[in-house]
């Protein structure tokens, strides 16, 4: 059996991000033009699409889990942890503590606590 697409060879593709997506990484022709937070997947599209418009190209806009975003980037994960210094450790207490306070979305309020807890900041 052959696959053959119903699409135009030169098109504009993208798939839905997920909950677990961390980043939106924007090909062209198969080479990374841009890299994005998921908080900006719609403007990632729209400048996809747009330069997409005046070029006859393949444009995929490709929302990354971490995993895929590290692996993609050749970034690799030290085998044993880093120690942090009191201005790091100061500053992920205080963007968790925002999160259990001010966050909309009950997963992450419940991913902040449980990182508090495990940090010693909150005692369960």
């Amino acid at each position: 059996m052959t696959y053959a697409s119903w699409e135009p060879r030169h098109r504009c593709t993208t798939v839905a991000p997920g909950r677990l997506d961390l980043m939106v990484v924007t090909l062209v022709d198969g080479k990374r033009a841009a890299l994005d937070p998921i908080t900006d997947y719609d403007a990632a599209l729209a400048r996809a699409r747009a330069f997409h418009r005046d070029h006859p190209c393949q444009v995929k806009v490709l929302p990354l889990t971490g995993t895929e975003a590290r692996v993609m980037l050749g970034i690799t994960v030290p085998d044993h942890p880093q120690p942090m210094d009191s201005a790091d450790l100061r500053l992920i207490r205080d963007t968790l503590t925002d999160v259990v306070r001010g966050s909309g979305d009950h997963d992450a309020r419940a991913d902040a606590l449980t990182l508090l807890t495990d940090m010693g900041v909150v005692r369960a």
